[in-house]
């Protein structure tokens, strides 16, 4: 189909025009099929001087952290619902802990930056046409304690997958339109003036992360790293575990780094890509990109960053969301590099999973920075396996009281409806298994270690 016929099609459906055109240069890309590498022997890891280890920087001194605080803004992509945990409502209003969601504990490091270096370091929310209007009424809280701009990024209309053209608003509604990833966020700032407008106040970096990183904070180090070198784009990285096979990572083509998703991936080739022996690290997402460069980049032309196509269902229709990830512009920057970090900076809660482990004996909160209890010995996080009667956060709230001690725990298993007590203490290995139709009761101040329970 061409693009003239595909730009008919879009006359029927409400689109901003600077949205239609990155719709038709996304939707040609997709039309030329997918890039997978075409030589896999040359995909490399990249080396020292393009994945740098975050050990091997200087943590600059107070004075110049003040400085660099007053070049520097924050972005968090703001875009996602928490249907995954059975919500509605944005993921960043959800409650993480002690009576705090995720939106709270941003702008708490926010103002405790405020607090003791002088400098107010703003906060821009990146929200998609699912969160924005409950997002800015949120927000009007925090106003008074932060300067905060939200806005919201474009929306692009799903393709029926065997003919390729664009859904009938007349027939799908509102489903016509999705929210086409964070890659989108080069065009949003360019054409709303936002890009401008922080060069304007004297900004000179944007560090850029998902809402619901609890890991993902100013590090002085890297912004002094990034401002003193003049790089143009950085994206962390962190060591792969078992949980992190498909995550995207980066490799070396010649002299620039490109970032590497699993579809473009030769087939043949998958279960290498998902090993730890080849690529090490993966992709956190926590992106710092230096503005002036970002400008002079987009001055030339938008961004032809890779294609991901999402595929879902619709009314029994199969559909495609076409998509990019904002970690892609990584092979744009002439310059631009990896920096491997400690898994402390990657605490995404994605699952009720996730969300017991931060809400437990195994984190710390201060002045909104989440980090690892030092009490723990373990180095790694114990598993956490909760069946599907905690997988909403309904369900997950009414069959824990209280959140269990689990400082020394290695794994816990939970089936069935297991409701827990208070005071519990979870140690080693325990798994519980209520039987069908009959809750678990775990007594208040029970300490399980290495058991097993099932009635």
């Amino acid at each position: 189909m061409s693009r003239i016929n595909v730009r008919e099609m879009l006359s029927g459906l409400h689109m901003e025009d600077h949205a239609q055109e990155n719709f038709l240069r996304l939707y040609e890309r997709f039309c030329d099929g997918p890039a997978t590498i075409a030589d896999w022997d040359s995909v490399r890891t990249p080396d020292e001087k393009f994945l740098v280890p975050r050990t091997s920087l200087n943590n600059p001194d107070p004075t110049a952290v003040q400085q660099d605080l007053a070049k520097v803004a924050v972005c968090k992509l703001n875009g996602g619902l928490g249907t995954s945990m059975g919500c509605q409502s944005p993921k960043s209003t959800i409650i993480v802990r002690e009576n705090k969601s995720f939106l709270d504990l941003i702008v708490d490091q926010l103002c405790e930056v405020k607090r003791e270096f002088g400098v107010e370091v703003p906060l821009i929310l990146m929200n998609s046409f699912y969160t924005h209007a409950e997002t800015e009424k949120v927000i009007e809280q925090y106003r008074d304690r932060l300067n905060i701009i939200s806005f919201q990024q474009n929306r692009f209309p799903r393709l029926l997958e065997d003919t390729r053209q664009p859904l009938s608003e007349k027939k799908f509604g509102h489903d016509v339109w999705y929210p086409p990833g964070h890659g989108d966020f080069y065009s949003c700032i360019f054409t709303m003036g936002l890009l401008d407008r922080l060069l304007e106040e004297g900004r000179e970096v944007l560090f850029v992360a998902n809402a619901d990183n609890l890991g993902a904070v100013i590090d002085p180090g890297i912004l002094h790293h990034i401002l003193k070198n003049d790089i143009p784009f950085l994206i962390e990285m962190t060591p792969k575990t078992p949980a992190d096979v498909k995550g995207g990572t980066i490799y070396q083509e010649g002299n620039r780094v490109k970032l590497l998703e699993i579809a473009s991936v030769p087939e043949e080739h998958k279960e290498e890509f998902c090993s730890q022996r080849k690529f090490k690290v993966f992709n956190t997402n926590n992106i710092w990109i230096n503005l002036r460069h970002l400008r002079e980049r987009l001055e030339k032309g938008p961004l032809d960053l890779q294609v991901i196509v999402n595929r879902k269902s619709l009314s029994g229709k199969n559909v495609l969301q076409l998509e990019t990830a904002i970690g892609s512009a990584v092979e744009c920057f002439p310059g631009a590099v990896g920096l491997t970090v400690l898994r402390n900076r990657f605490m995404p809660v994605k699952k009720t999973d996730d969300l017991l482990q931060v809400q437990s004996d195994l984190f710390v909160l201060n002045k909104g920075h989440l980090s690892r209890n030092p009490d723990r010995k373990q180095e790694a996080l114990p598993s956490v396996q909760l069946g599907k009667e905690f997988t909403e956060l309904q369900g997950f709230q009414e069959r824990i009281s209280e959140v269990p001690g689990m400082l020394d725990l290695d794994s816990l298993k939970v089936e069935g409806d297991v409701r827990f007590g208070k005071g519990v203490r979870l140690k080693g290995d325990v798994k519980l298994i209520a039987q069908k139709g009959k809750p678990l009761q775990i007594p208040d101040g029970s300490i399980l270690e290495n058991e097993t329970i099932q009635p």
